[in-house]
């Protein structure tokens, strides 16, 4: 699956990939690469509530994606019950206060367009 937002010169793109039960997803906007890794996992004792998880970060020196991925991460693996990895890298030469708000604002968008998909879907497939 794959998704996509564009505000002026930004655009967010996220494919989403099936593993299993589980969610892959890459974020993605501007010059490619990785930025940060989150992981993040429905907490065993909680089962049936969808809003505790357990998650970890991994971020590369100098790269701020951190709060992209484990934010997109956690809301992901508490609505779907189901282990999410988010890989994220997104870089604009020059960019604004302004503009990375834009960014933030278009990953929460694009999250909320992909549970919906996602859900349909599993729904369609049981």
């Amino acid at each position: 699956m794959r998704f996509a937002m564009s505000r002026g010169r930004l655009r967010i793109g996220l494919r989403v990939f099936r593993q299993g039960r589980d969610i892959q997803v890459l974020c993605h906007g501007g010059a490619a690469h990785l930025g940060a890794v989150a992981l993040a996992v429905p907490s065993p004792d909680r089962a049936g509530d969808g809003a505790e998880v357990q998650a970890q970060l991994l971020v590369a020196p100098g790269h701020r994606e951190d709060a992209i991925a484990l934010g997109m991460a956690r809301r992901m693996a508490a609505e779907l019950r189901c282990a999410v990895c988010v890989s994220a890298g997104i870089h604009y030469n020059d960019i604004t206060r302004e503009e990375i708000r834009q960014v933030e604002a278009m990953a929460q968008a694009l999250t909320e367009r992909c549970l919906i998909s996602l859900k349909k879907d599993a729904s369609c497939s049981r």
